[in-house]
């Protein structure tokens, strides 16, 4: 049954934002409720898997959709949208032959072993964007990222600054752009020789300057091979908390039995720890350990005194790649975890945590003039009981003491990771806007919520989409505005 079909009175999953968008838009948003603020100018883009399935059939896991990056521009009280597919390699030719030709993070080519053996995972290029030294980004930590032209979306093609990234280096999802100097900081998983046990895992570290140029690179030697998705940043250092989430034994990845995806586990015998990192040297200076757990998404770090603090969202598990490994599992749920802040003694080697608010959550974003800086405000995607919880269905607007506003979706809408959006002239942390794509799963169409962020119980427009975009994941907000031909 189409989501177009159930009855008035059955609440919808969030499985229909799931389904395919294979189609590509270029248009003006005229179905407004309410108004775009004319003092919201720059554009608001989005990346994530556009397609779910080839051919009818499904991929294996959430993480080997094809890259679908939106664009929300917003100028003179007007917005326009736009949407493209990455052309990388596994896009053209998956959509040529209509069906899978490459393995992913948790898919496998059709035809057994011998189609699998010594094939490494695609790059979907399907996972966050950023937009810095004068390059759009669509990234995704299991390769490159992909360029692609600011105005148009369209793909120019794989990126390795001038050949800095090397053939055996990854560039994660989660860069950072450092509020001081302009610099945009990132890493990758990597491999920094070979011992009697085998490769011996590291983070490849990065810093590219506000020109575009990667100028400084080192790695830092790890003990297991972790499942290392983000990092926090203050003023002088990366934070990497390496947690108990690991991968085991990739033989069998290698020889085509199973995939990545098989092979990551929670192991509750390894602790996590934070390793802090040098911002100018690119080295590792200090090391805490603490109980088993993990962190997929950080906020905002800053140093006060001896201590450094960072905002994360911890799990102490990972069965939410269950419901990742088979999406249209109708009893499959996607949640989050919980909001908690570490305080890092550096001078004592002291670590302690505390939880902020009780609301499960994810997504964990605030005004990135403040990276590194101590703010007072973070904005979250969160899961909460309404009847129809199988997916991110509100946000939170939390201040640094732990008061939290929770504004809730109508069931069987879902949103997605909310997006801070300064005003032209904002003169305060608070001055701007929250920007939250939201699927419709009633009549199968997603619309772009504008709320106030300082008060986000003021839902100020709500521009409606002519179709719906699937679930996507991370967004970059810059204040540009691109004509299509932006290079």
């Amino acid at each position: 049954m189409s989501v177009q079909e159930k009855g008035a009175n059955e609440i919808p999953s969030c499985h229909g934002g799931l389904e395919n968008l294979d189609a590509e838009y270029d248009y003006q948003l005229e179905d407004l409720e309410g108004e775009i603020p004319t003092d919201l100018k720059g554009t608001f883009f989005r990346n994530g898997p556009g397609r779910q399935k080839i051919g009818g059939e499904a991929y294996g896991h959430w993480f080997d959709g094809d890259g679908m990056l939106c664009a929300f521009t917003f100028n003179e009280g007007k917005a326009h949208f736009r949407n493209r597919y990455v052309r990388t390699p596994k896009y053209i030719e998956e959509t040529a032959a209509q069906e899978v030709l490459y393995r992913g993070f948790g898919t496998q080519i059709p035809g057994g072993v011998m189609k699998n053996i010594l094939k490494m995972p695609a790059n979907p290029a399907n996972t966050n964007t950023v937009y810095h030294g004068g390059h759009l980004l669509a990234l995704n930590e299991g390769g490159k990222p992909w360029k692609l032209k600011p105005g148009s979306l369209e793909t120019v093609g794989e990126f390795t600054y001038d050949g800095q990234l090397e053939s055996s280096m990854v560039f994660s999802a989660h860069g950072k752009v450092h509020v001081g100097t302009g610099d945009y900081i990132n890493f990758g998983a990597g491999v920094s020789g070979f011992g009697l046990k085998g490769p011996k895992p590291c983070l490849n570290m990065y810093r590219i300057n506000p020109q575009g140029v990667l100028f400084r690179k080192n790695q830092i030697p790890l003990e297991n091979f972790p499942f290392c998705h983000d990092f926090a940043l203050s003023d002088k250092y990366a934070l990497f908390f390496i947690g108990s989430i690991v991968f085991g034994n990739m033989l069998p990845v290698i020889c085509g039995t199973r995939t990545i995806s098989d092979q990551v586990i929670f192991d509750t015998t390894i602790p996590m720890q934070v390793v802090v990192v040098d911002l100018e040297t690119l080295t590792e200076v200090k090391r805490f350990e603490t109980d088993p757990g993990a962190i997929i998404h950080f906020g905002n770090a800053y140093e006060a005194g001896d201590e450094i603090i960072v905002d994360g969202m911890f799990q102490d598990n990972f069965e939410a790649n269950d419901t990742l490994s088979d999406v249209f599992n109708p009893d499959g749920r996607f949640g989050g975890g919980i909001y908690q802040r570490y305080y890092l003694n550096m001078k004592t080697g002291a670590l302690r945590a505390e939880q902020i608010t009780d609301v499960e959550s994810e997504f964990p974003t605030f005004n990135t003039s403040l990276a590194g800086k101590k703010n007072d405000v973070t904005y979250t995607a969160c899961s909460v009981d309404n009847g129809a919880n199988s997916f991110f269905n509100a946000i939170s607007r939390v201040t640094h003491d732990g008061d939290s506003t929770v504004v809730t979706l109508p069931p069987g809408y879902y949103g997605s990771e909310p997006l801070f959006a300064p005003k032209v002239n904002a003169r305060n942390e608070d001055d701007g806007y929250l920007l939250e794509v939201v699927y419709n799963g009633f009549e199968h169409l997603s619309e772009l919520q504008i709320y106030r962020a300082d008060d986000i119980n003021d839902q100020v427009c709500a521009a409606k989409l002519k179709h719906h975009v699937p679930h996507q994941f991370h967004g970059f907000y810059t204040p540009e505005v691109f004509t299509t031909t932006s290079s």
